[in-house]
């Protein structure tokens, strides 16, 4: 795995279901770990790490080459808070890390 390849998984995560105030949260609504077999939503936050705890060859080098695309895109330094905004939606999130994966891509 790469950052590209992070974020990629991430962004795939946001498309299938996306959360607020919780990095993940089950079909009926209550948090749950973003590795849970129940987690059906994830944030932001709760995607990129269950991405990166899905593979088992992510490298710290990979997730900082994620979060250095990201941090080009976002001001705020918290990916919750980010996430969080009243007025986010998915479509933001989804985009913002679509932008991010080719970035990431144009650095390698």
């Amino acid at each position: 795995m790469n950052g590209t390849e992070l974020l990629h998984e991430a962004g795939a995560l946001v498309d299938f279901g996306w959360c607020q105030g919780a990095t993940a949260r089950s079909a009926q609504g209550v948090p749950v770990d973003v590795c849970s077999e129940q987690a059906a939503t994830w944030s932001l936050l709760g995607a990129l790490q269950a991405a990166a705890f899905r593979q088992e060859s992510a490298a710290v080098s990979d997730i900082r080459d994620a979060m250095e695309a990201i941090a080009e895109l976002i001001e705020d330094p918290s990916l919750s808070n980010w996430n969080d905004a009243p007025d986010r939606t998915q479509a933001d999130v989804r985009l913002m890390l679509e932008h991010a994966e080719q970035l990431a891509a144009a650095a390698v």
